[in-house]
């Protein structure tokens, strides 16, 4: 459980760091094209901004885990009685609700935020190893060491791709002429 909260923690610092370097390359492209630099204080209210926006993708992250267990938690409930299907129907309701409420924080981290890349990051890795310790606790499931491996891939892979389309960004575009 340490080790899982450590692996987010460190997930989180990462996706703080991409956010900061998007940040100040931002502010470096602004500043060669308008000839001013901005305040420091600036650079500190979107640091700021960018750890809050982290925050909120992790609480995603958690909804999204809840509604997840809400659902299987819903698809396993007995039908025979009307308890079972009042049940059902209570767990699906509250699945939706948890999805709902989940989005809605992503979508709040992704309209503040600089780099939609970060928050999917975070969210995703929080969802994954979430449920993987739901799953474990609750429903007695075991992940085995090629799962821990395949979601380290995913992670990696999204990391990858989010260093990778912040480099393309410095490829400059051919000036057109007014006739074009």
């Amino acid at each position: 459980m340490v080790l899982c909260i450590s692996f987010i923690h460190k997930i989180y610092k990462l996706c703080s760091k991409i956010s900061q370097c998007l940040v100040m390359k931002r502010k470096l492209s602004s500043s060669l094209t308008l000839k001013e630099s901005q305040p420091s204080s600036t650079l500190y209210m979107k640091e700021t901004k960018q750890e809050s926006n982290i925050r909120l993708a992790i609480v995603s992250g958690f909804f999204a885990t809840i509604g997840s267990l809400l659902g299987k938690l819903a698809g396993g409930a007995d039908v025979d009685s009307i308890f079972g299907l009042l049940l059902k129907g209570v767990l699906l309701i509250l699945m939706i609700i948890s999805n709902t409420v989940g989005y809605a924080f992503f979508v709040k981290a992704l309209n503040t935020s600089g780099s939609s890349l970060p928050c999917t990051i975070t969210s995703a890795a929080t969802s994954y190893i979430c449920s993987a310790l739901t799953g474990s606790l609750i429903f007695n499931e075991s992940t085995s060491l090629t799962w821990w491996c395949g979601i380290s891939f995913v992670i990696l892979g999204l990391l990858v791709i989010s260093c990778t389309q912040s480099k393309d960004n410095h490829v400059p575009f051919p000036k057109r002429s007014k006739s074009e």
